[in-house]
């Protein structure tokens, strides 16, 4: 993310409170972490929530930045592990529920069990979605099809079918991740 970056004013600032400052290392820093991200992701749009969700915590936590190190470094190091969270999450996901086949012996190992569990509360999410937002998350997880090709099929908005697979993809993240903090 190297380039164009910002002066120790701005970093106190933004550190204090400063909506301008904000402002400043959210326009100077917001395309280069979402291409960042992008690099790991390989989603547009998920790049896009991404970084949207780095700046709004950045806000949140701004006197966690030490001024005194590199704002660079502090960025790169945030946006690099929201991007790996990210990419955990997601596999996780993939493989307890599409790739979770028991083997033929009926095999209750503890990982089976989990990955069980794991399965049926992701099921049991996605049947208390919204409809529309079931029926999005059904056709591209289970069905393979593309965000133009559900949009195509429910007569809606590709950004429509973006924004509610991005806001399911949010809350089974969130079960996933309560799920396994409770294992812990």
């Amino acid at each position: 993310m190297a380039g164009s970056s910002i002066d120790i004013k701005t970093i106190e600032g933004l550190w204090n409170g400063d909506h301008k400052a904000f402002e400043t290392v959210f326009l100077t820093y917001y395309n280069k972490t979402k291409a960042f991200i992008y690099g790991y992701v390989k989603s547009e749009s998920d790049a896009e929530e991404l970084a949207e969700d780095l700046f709004v915590n950045l806000w949140i936590n701004r006197q966690a930045i030490n001024t005194a190190k590199s704002f660079d470094a502090y960025l790169y190091t945030i946006a690099r592990n929201a991007a790996i969270n990210y990419l955990n999450h997601k596999y996780i996901h993939l493989a307890y529920t599409n790739n979770f086949q028991p083997d033929e012996a009926g095999s209750t190992s503890e990982e089976d069990l989990i990955a069980k569990e794991l399965g049926l509360l992701i099921d049991d999410l996605v049947n208390k979605m919204p409809e529309q937002r079931k029926q999005i998350y059904i056709l591209s997880r289970n069905e393979g099809l593309s965000n133009g090709e559900i949009a195509e099929r429910l007569h809606t908005s590709k950004r429509n079918v973006e924004s509610q697979l991005s806001l399911a993809l949010k809350e089974i993240r969130k079960a996933i991740f309560a799920f396994i903090l409770a294992l812990l």
